[in-house]
This record gives structure tokens, sequence and C-alpha cells, in this order.
């Protein structure tokens, strides 16, 4: 049976809309070239050391760990709200827990300590807190809303570090959503639409394994183009728009983008003026 993440979205969006999170500069990344060529670069570095996230396949294989990355997410959203943090901080603590399921050593026993597993990565995804285990008033907040003790939190915490080998590097589609717009959506009367719902569809994809798994420049570019245009597009046309506004260099996976451009469409055609 398929997870309602209705409500668990619906909290998203209510601590953005406290935040206003969407009007800050670096939540949704900048406009320029060599801002974006170094998020590419990430990109790539990320796959090169075998840290994107593997999950869709490993669930083929062992179902549960689907359950465990569900609890994961609730969590994160259960705790994060208290806590005053942001899509990008949500996002990239779910980034972590896939890379860490993806990662992990499979034992006979399942993985009982998913809501563990989640606060310490939202700890290690939000930057101001990170590694700042003498900081014990700001710690503290993480156990009193994660009703988890502070010494169990830092132990999974240092689990992941030792996983993913230090390596904490993370990109998000978020960090593509200025650049895309400015390359996509040129009716300023459409620009602050569009910019919330871009940010609202790449939220919309933390339920879904397989979205999370692509590489986050192939959700930002699909996302913007589903938001800022008030038609569906074909294959055809998106090939078009890419060809006519982004550099040829990046090589974007046309297939890959329709694929997820056709998927955002089917899981967010009710929160959009699309027809």
């Amino acid at each position: 049976m398929e997870e309602d993440w209705g409500e668990i979205f619906r909290d998203i969006r209510v601590m953005e809309d406290a935040q206003k999170m969407d009007e800050k500069e670096y939540d949704i990344g900048q406009a320029n070239e060599d801002y974006i060529v170094n998020l590419v670069t990430a990109e790539n570095e990320i796959v090169n050391a075998g840290l994107n996230s593997r999950l869709p396949s490993r669930i083929m294989h062992h179902a549960w760990l689907l359950q465990v990355r569900n609890t994961a997410i609730s969590n994160i959203v259960r705790v994060g709200g208290p806590l005053g943090v942001g899509q990008i901080i949500v996002y990239t603590a779910m980034v972590y827990v896939d890379r860490f399921l993806s990662l992990m050593p499979i034992q006979k026993g399942r993985f009982l300590v998913a809501k563990l597993l989640s606060v310490a990565c939202l700890l290690l995804a939000n930057e101001e807190d990170r590694y700042t285990d003498d900081d014990e008033e700001e710690l503290s907040r993480y156990e009193e809303f994660a009703n988890c003790n502070m010494r169990s939190i830092m132990n999974m915490a240092n689990s992941v570090l030792e996983q993913f080998e230090g390596n904490m590097t993370c990109v998000t589609p978020i960090e593509f959503t200025r650049y895309f717009l400015s390359k996509f959506c040129k009716e300023n009367s459409r620009k602050d639409y569009v910019k919330i719902k871009t940010v609202e569809v790449i939220m919309s994809t933390l339920g879904d394994v397989k979205l999370m798994s692509l590489r986050p420049s192939i959700v930002g570019v699909a996302a913007t183009l589903l938001t800022s245009n008030p038609n569906i597009l074909t294959k055809e046309q998106i090939k078009s728009k890419i060809a006519a506004r982004l550099p040829p260099k990046w090589l974007i996976p046309l297939d890959e983008v329709y694929s997820c451009y056709n998927r955002l469409l089917e899981t967010n055609r009710q929160r959009l003026d699309i027809s």
C-alpha cells in the first residue's frame, strides 16, 4: 500500500510559510553560471565517490528498508518543525538517510533505530550545528524534540560520518532553482508563483525513493519546466527549451528529465495551474 504523504507535506509547507525560507537568497541558490558549474561538479564528485542513492535497487531485495525510510521522513518533519529548520536542511537530511541506507551493511535483524538515524541526519544537515558538540544549549534542543538522549544521537551521527568516510558533500535540487528560473521563466508576472511552486514540487519528491535517487540537477530542471509553463510540455518541447537555454556542454539527459517531468506532473497536478 502506498504511503499517504499528505499530512507530512502539509507540515513541511507550514514550516516553509512560517519562516518564508523561499524568500532567502541562499535557499534557492544563485543565478550565475559559475555557481551552477560548482554544483554540477559536486554532483559528479558524489557519483564518483559512490555516495549517490542506490536505494531503489536495494529495496527490491530488502523491502523493509522502505518502511525505515518512511519512518525517517515523518520524524525529520516532526522534529525539524519545532527546531525551525528550512527546506534545504530537511531535504539534505533525507539525502543523508537515503545514502546511509544505501551503504550500510545489511544485518540479519532489521534496522530498528530509524528515528534515531533521522535525527542524526538532521543534525548533520544543519551546517550551523555540525560538529558543535560543545554547544550544549543548541544540542539539547535536538534531545528535547527528538525524545532521544544526546549521547545516542551523537553516536549515530558518528556512525553516519564513518559510513560516508567523512564526505558529507550534498547537492539539492532547490539550489538550482534560482538559475533555472532565470532561464525558463521569462514572465515577470509569474515569477513569484513559479518560485514558490518549484520549491513545493521539489519538496514533494521526498516521498519518492526513485526521484530522490536522480541527480539533483535533473529534478531541478524538470520541476522548473513543470511550474514555469502553463501548458503540459511534450518531450520535443522540453528538448527544445533545454537546447535553447542551457549550455550544451552540460549534456542534460533528456530521457531522464522527461521521465522525471511526467512523474512530477502525475504527483503534483492538483496543486499546479497547468493544462
